[in-house]
């Protein structure tokens, strides 16, 4: 395996110009989401895939994968299995793209290391559990009737739990929980809310005192991650979860400043984001120091799913798996789904590594951008 070396780096910037634009706040244009693929091909043959979803206004994103293409040279004839070794040179290469930019490459040596062993990636890392539940992620609807016939049709299809992405406008939210509350309230189903963190530090507080009230799951995002002294009032001051957005406090060292000074409840983080798979691990285990939870932030395509997926199930604290429904819109050139069974649980994909197989005729077709090192 010391000879097991990379060959070939593939890009892709793929882009769904049929699929829904999906908002996430009352002041959103509609986003449109793009797919940035990496496929590293070794020496003898063993493939690995990895990728990032990225979200923009007015028309896909090219920037993810033009960042790519100034790292991703440096790549040929390294090791991709010394994936600790790879993922320090990944830290050291200058790009404007940042972390997201370099954690599909991770993820793809990931892929491949697992493969080489003959196993799939979450027994590699340790094996924890064989399936976990999961929770839909929902779009926002324009009204509040919209989302009572969307929340039945989860429950129909098995989820147990479900976050509402809201309109982030405090008295709309209000409403909206206090209808969620009354028609399910009765019901096991568990309810999170995520409000992108569009709250002032007031609103936040109120709406942790009125999920609390109602027993939901946790809030998410009330404020920007910056705002350590809101966080850390809302921890100290409800005993409802309180979870950050995600995207912005992601290296070691800040998860575990943000952790001993109590601003989260939680962790929240995802392998696309954060750098890959070698740094989630590692944040699972900070979590853990720290008797906490991280949940996983896994809205994307079908390839950001299994890498979190795999991570997760490596592990025992993360108690749920976003999956966004209906799945369709973020299957687009996969030969494989990943999808909560009539029971609450998903899977990790059957297979060796990620265990995702991809029609590569159908991403070259979709792609907005490609290069190829080799």
């Amino acid at each position: 395996m010391k000879d097991t070396v990379i060959k070939r780096v593939e890009l892709y910037a793929v882009a769904d110009r049929d699929a829904p634009p999906i908002p996430w706040a009352d002041n959103q244009e509609p986003l449109l989401y793009t797919n940035n693929i990496v496929r590293i091909i070794c020496n003898d043959g063993t493939e690995g895939v990895g990728a990032t979803i990225s979200y923009t206004e007015n028309d896909f994103d090219r920037c993810i994968i033009e960042a790519m293409r100034t790292i991703v040279p440096g790549l040929i004839g390294k090791n991709p299995l010394m994936t600790e070794e790879l993922y320090a040179w990944l830290q050291a290469r200058c790009t404007w793209g940042g972390l997201p930019a370099k954690s599909p490459i991770d993820i793809a040596a990931w892929d491949i290391k697992a493969k080489k062993a003959n196993m799939p990636l979450y027994m590699l890392l340790g094996g924890a559990r064989h399936k976990m539940l999961s929770y839909a992620s929902t779009p926002m609807f324009d009204t509040i009737e919209e989302y009572f016939p969307y929340v039945d049709d989860c429950i129909e299809h098995g989820f147990t739990a479900i976050k509402l992405h809201c309109y982030c406008v405090y008295e709309k939210d209000v409403a909206l929980v206090n209808a969620i509350q009354e028609r399910y309230g009765n019901t096991s189903i568990r309810f999170m809310l995520d409000t992108a963190t569009f709250y002032t530090p007031e609103q936040a507080m109120r709406m942790a005192k009125l999920l609390e009230k109602h027993n939901w799951e946790w809030l998410e995002a009330p404020v920007s991650d910056y705002d350590y002294n809101t966080y850390k009032r809302l921890v100290d001051k409800t005993d409802l979860e309180i979870s950050s957005h995600g995207n912005c406090l992601l290296t070691l060292q800040e998860v575990t400043y943000a952790l001993g000074n109590n601003f989260w409840s939680d962790v929240r983080q995802d392998a696309t984001v954060c750098g890959g798979i070698t740094p989630l691990n590692k944040c699972f285990a900070i979590a853990e120091g720290h008797s906490k939870n991280l949940e996983i932030q896994s809205m994307g395509y079908t390839i950001t799913q299994a890498a979190n997926l795999h991570v997760a199930l490596a592990h025992y604290n993360c108690k749920y798996f976003e999956q966004f429904y209906p799945y369709e819109s973020f299957e687009l050139a996969s030969n494989t789904q990943i999808r909560t069974d009539k029971e609450g649980y998903v899977h990790a994909p059957e297979g060796n590594g990620l265990g995702v197989e991809m029609d590569w005729d159908a991403v070259k077709a979709a792609s907005i951008a490609s290069y190829t090192f080799e």
